[in-house]
């Protein structure tokens, strides 16, 4: 099933997803999702999820392959932090 406009959470998403814009991601928070961008066609292909990088991701650059790494991070929406 491949998503084109929608934005997507973390339960539509898994390995060998083709989405079509990472864009399609922005409302997944404190999760790696790295994408593998398709070279017939302008989409992106999931190949990881996890909380952390570990080996399994690191091996998908040592590939050759370009890889669109996709992180948002929950604190970005609790706005600007001050420490006084």
């Amino acid at each position: 099933m491949e998503k084109t406009d929608n934005r997507l959470t973390i339960n539509d998403l898994y390995i060998g997803m083709e989405i079509k814009d990472k864009n399609q991601l922005s409302n997944i928070y404190d999760m790696w999702i790295l994408l593998v961008k398709n070279k017939n066609s302008d989409g992106y292909t999931v190949q990881f999820i996890g909380k952390e990088t570990n080996a399994e991701s690191d091996q998908l650059f040592a590939q050759g392959n370009v890889v669109c790494p996709v992180y948002n991070d929950s604190l970005e929406l609790e706005g600007d932090i001050y420490i006084s």
